[in-house]
């Protein structure tokens, strides 16, 4: 992938029109969160099969350059209070289905479609946070550009065309003919989102938080407790968006940073562990010895995630030691001698429909944000009036009780979401991040690694093979010329074509420049530069 060049500052989002949203925020003065914060609002609009206002969950990894600090923002969505640790029994349950025909084929769950599944979004919670904590704009003024294009319409792609079509032949009558009133458009339609305008628009004017109560609560919640879902008004009264600390690893003259858990991006830097205990060359970039070191480092990471990894307002998360130099020695020795972690039961897979964006500003504040629905369009629930779908959160339960990721009232979900933020001298050097449910984590991993270890650039970096595991079943890897080197050494691979997650979101300080190298595996059309 070509890298862009940029001096002032660059927004790389999952669209082009939503890139150049948030660069216009930045040419009228605004930081990196304030234009961050306006593309995701465009996203909202113009990839609403990926993400929108009622999606699940998002996270955020950034630097502000006025506080020389790294921060971590977690928006994640938390069991409602009438939640329960059965609710969802397995014979009812499917395990990552989802209407692009992924998954186990056994068809849609109650954990994976319809009102059950449904949290209260916490999108603009989030959102509101970051802009209130780190930016310098008001939410009227950065959620204007995302009004004008539910109001004015936008063009409609191939793949959201295609998505609009699956949505209308899967979705229940009534959220079908709330969210697409006009019909189904297809490719090159423009379509209008009149009720979406209305209520960015009602947030500009009441403030973001006001989707909370009022009239907006109560429509969400007679659209979910009529379908059978278990939201009331205290759900909403409890929504929280929370700053961290993020989670790090050295890796040599670099620290590579993410949210801490529920979200995913431990067990990469548990992978990018274990592998600086390793001697590469620069010349096994790429190679078969490279791959099969990260392959069998995730193995193990995959196992640890899945023996602790939940809320850690809930359950006690061994962090320290998931990310301490005993364990990953302990992993490596393990490789070293051919021990295989067992496989462990799987849930809550994830599929891959979510956006990835980051930012940069001439201050050199740098922020890189992951947000999902889930699934194509989440619970498949829209709401009339509204212009919503709403996530579906609580798929990504493990629906067994007893274990680390089990539900419990006002418990945070465990997600996939990555964001990386990598660190050079105590000055942010890249961000970078990618969709993809459960194949973002090695992904992320491979991403990181070949950026601190062999110095790659973020458009070389994404351009790299990527490998998918997650504790049990094949090792899939999307390039068949390293999946042949691997088979021929002896090594289990099955090549698949599509490739692992994606698509990738990138970009790099380059400090003996002055300059900004960013990438988008979508196209360079999704890097807008200032």
């Amino acid at each position: 992938m070509r890298d862009v060049i940029a001096s002032n500052g660059v927004v790389v989002a999952a669209d082009p029109v939503a890139a150049g949203v948030g660069a216009d925020v930045l040419r009228a003065g605004g930081n990196a969160v304030d234009a961050i914060v306006a593309a995701v609002l465009a996203e909202c609009v113009v990839q609403p099969h990926n993400i929108g206002l009622g999606g699940y969950a998002g996270t955020m990894i950034l630097y502000s350059a006025k506080r020389n600090r790294a921060f971590a923002v977690d928006f994640d969505s938390t069991a409602p209070a009438a939640a329960s640790p059965d609710m969802f029994p397995l014979e009812k349950c499917t395990d990552n289905w989802d209407i692009a025909g992924n998954g186990n084929g056994g068809g849609p769950g109650i954990n994976e479609y319809g009102c059950l599944c449904v949290t209260v979004p916490p999108i603009l919670a989030g959102l509101t946070l970051a802009l209130e904590r780190y930016g310098t704009k008001s939410f009227d003024e950065v959620a204007a550009p995302a009004q004008r294009l539910a109001e004015d319409g936008f063009r409609v792609p191939p793949g959201l065309a295609n998505a609009l079509s699956l949505f209308a032949a899967h979705a229940d009558k009534e959220s079908v003919d709330a969210f697409l009133p006009g019909g189904v458009p297809k490719e090159g339609d423009c379509l209008v989102q009149k009720d979406l305008a209305a209520l960015i628009d009602c947030l500009r004017r009441d403030g973001p938080m006001s989707f909370y109560g009022g009239e907006i609560r109560r429509m969400i919640l007679d659209r979910v407790r009529r379908g059978g879902g278990i939201l009331d008004e205290s759900d909403f009264d409890s929504v929280t968006a929370r700053v961290e600390e993020p989670v790090a690893v050295q890796c040599g003259e670099f620290e590579v940073l993410t949210p801490a858990p529920p979200a995913g991006g431990i067990t990469a830097l548990q992978i990018v562990n274990v592998l600086k205990e390793t001697q590469l060359a620069p010349s096994d970039l790429g190679t078969s010895r490279q791959y099969m070191l990260l392959i069998e480092a995730a193995r193990h990471a995959w196992r640890d995630r899945f023996t602790y990894m939940g809320d850690p307002l809930h359950v006690d998360v061994p962090m320290e030691d998931m990310l301490s130099r005993r364990r990953a020695r302990e992993i490596l020795r393990q490789i070293e001698i051919g021990a295989a972690p067992v496989d462990t039961p799987l849930s809550a897979a994830g599929s891959e429909h979510t956006v990835h964006l980051v930012a940069v500003d001439k201050d050199r504040n740098v922020v890189g944000v992951t947000a999902t629905h889930g699934s194509w369009f989440g619970s498949m629930i829209a709401v009339k009036g509204l212009g919503l779908v709403l996530g579906h959160g609580m798929s990504r339960f493990d629906p067994i009780p007893g274990g680390p990721n089990s539900i419990a009232p006002g418990k945070r979900v465990q997600h996939n979401m990555s964001p990386m933020l990598i660190m050079r001298g105590g000055k942010p050097y890249c961000t970078i991040g990618m969709p993809g449910g459960r194949k973002i984590i090695n992904g992320s991993a491979v991403l990181a690694h070949a950026i601190t270890t062999f110095g790659l650039t973020c458009g070389e970096a994404m351009a790299l093979p990527r490998f998918h595991l997650d504790g049990s079943g094949p090792v899939l890897v999307d390039s068949a010329v390293l999946a042949r080197q691997m088979a021929d050494s002896g090594y289990p691979v099955e090549f698949v074509s599509k490739r692992a997650g994606g698509p990738v979101a990138g970009a790099l300080l380059a400090h003996e420049t002055g300059l900004i190298m960013a990438a988008s595996e979508a196209g360079e059309a999704c890097v807008a530069t200032v």
